[in-house]
């Protein structure tokens, strides 16, 4: 058997499925060109000197992060593939909110969702599985497009946890990169009510519409850095080893 031979029922299946590749390839490439889309849209002007300071001191490029002229709203995201390419975007008044060092922390969290590459395996998962769904599908027929449809449920709730999980990751960056001053940041502007409630309220319904957030409660986030910020200052203190006091 020739290797085109094999490969003919590959090609026409791909070919039959075009509109899935167009999808995954405008979504991709949608994402790789946020950052591009945000700078002609919105013009985000550079940082302030003391800003750009602190934000180097994590490291993180100071050119790479965009103000965008927005007093009213305290947001910061990042947006793009990878590091290389993205860029993160605060606005006016989370500067406004926060001290350099808290901006800086801030910062180094989004950066983090393109140094440590979440981007990609949280676009990934939902084009894996429409790929697989393509696959199931042209074998089985409508048995496989049925079996697909119903993988929707807990595809949604991978995507949840995937989705928690790159937060609670880009947190403990910002952790070992900025100290306490991230843990010290989101206390700030959970205080003056921009982060939403540290934990889910109401009744039944509203928690569990609250579980399907892509971010996970504020309250955990925060008890989890607590508990590494205290297991950070145990590693310290037993480092030292015993001090004259202790004879």
């Amino acid at each position: 058997m020739t290797l085109h031979s094999r490969l003919s029922p590959v090609l026409s299946w791909a070919v039959d499925w075009w509109e899935l590749w167009a999808l995954i390839a405008v979504g991709l490439l949608g994402v790789r060109l946020a950052p591009h889309v945000v700078v002609r849209s919105e013009r985000p002007g550079p940082l302030p000197d003391d800003v750009a300071r602190a934000v180097e001191r994590v490291g993180v490029p100071a050119e790479r992060v965009g103000v965008l002229p927005r007093d009213g709203r305290v947001l910061a995201y990042a947006a793009g593939l990878t590091a290389g390419h993205g860029r993160v975007f605060v606005s006016s008044g989370l500067l406004r909110e926060l001290d350099p060092a808290g901006v800086a922390a801030v910062v180094r969290h989004e950066h983090a969702h393109l140094a440590r590459g979440h981007v990609p395996v949280r676009v990934g998962i939902p084009c894996a599985y429409a790929v697989a769904w393509a696959v199931d599908a042209s074998l089985y027929g409508r048995e496989g497009l049925l079996v697909g449809a119903a993988l929707a449920v807990p595809l949604a709730y991978l995507s949840v946890r995937v989705a928690r999980w790159t937060e609670y990751d880009a947190d403990a960056d910002a952790a070992r990169r900025a100290g306490g001053a991230f843990r010290d940041a989101l206390a700030r502007l959970s205080a003056g009510g921009h982060l939403g409630p540290a934990a889910p309220a109401g009744g039944r319904l509203r928690r569990l519409l609250a579980g399907l957030s892509m971010h996970p409660p504020l309250g955990e986030r925060l008890r989890r850095l607590e508990e590494r910020q205290a297991r950070v200052g145990t590693g310290e203190r037993g480092s030292r080893g015993p001090t004259h006091g202790d004879d």
